[in-house]
């Protein structure tokens, strides 16, 4: 019996240690206790546990990226031209979504859409991302899980609670429409 008990914990010893040392993000581990103060107190160690695995993941790949202060890291690679797209503007581009474990998502690579901007037809950090671009504009984009799919995920494609890496290229903008 001691013999099984110390092979199962020498083997969770090294399971434990193993060579990712990326930050580790408690998913689905409320606390017992709901309360407002918990659940915010949660929230905020969230938040701070995903923003090191994104720093990490920035770190590891020698990225070089801005932060604003919703924690969207970005690098453009061009502006773009004219105007930048408000709530109302009708926005055509393309964009591609990968993991930051690198694995992408064969229905949001290269996806090419057209939606108004402030009708939540795309995820809130997308689509701060996209008004940070006028037309012909390119960047690249971390977005925190709770501002990309969020707690609910994309089914097939984006598992909840999953920062995301977009690749973002703003094609055109439409005035804005007038009701």
């Amino acid at each position: 019996m001691r013999c099984s008990f110390f092979v199962a914990f020498a083997f969770v010893g090294l399971v434990a240690c193993s060579s990712n040392d990326a930050p580790q993000i408690p998913v689905n581990k409320l606390p017992v206790d709901h309360s407002k103060e918990n659940l915010i107190e949660y929230n905020r160690q969230y938040v701070e546990f995903e923003d090191d695995e994104i720093k990490h993941y920035i770190d590891s790949l020698h990225l070089k990226m801005d932060k604003t202060s919703e924690g969207i890291r970005y690098a453009i690679d061009n502006r773009g031209g004219g105007r930048y797209p408000v709530d109302g503007d009708v926005v055509k581009l393309t964009y591609s979504v990968v993991l930051l474990d690198g694995t992408s998502c064969p229905e949001l690579t290269n996806r090419q859409t057209k939606v108004e901007m402030g009708k939540g037809k795309l995820p809130i950090g997308l689509e701060k991302a996209v008004s940070m671009l006028a037309a012909g504009g390119k960047g690249d984009f971390i977005i925190p899980a709770l501002l990309a799919y969020g707690v609910s995920g994309r089914e097939n494609c984006v598992p909840p609670y999953s920062p995301i890496r977009c690749s973002v290229f703003l094609n055109s903008i439409e005035n804005k429409v007038i009701k």
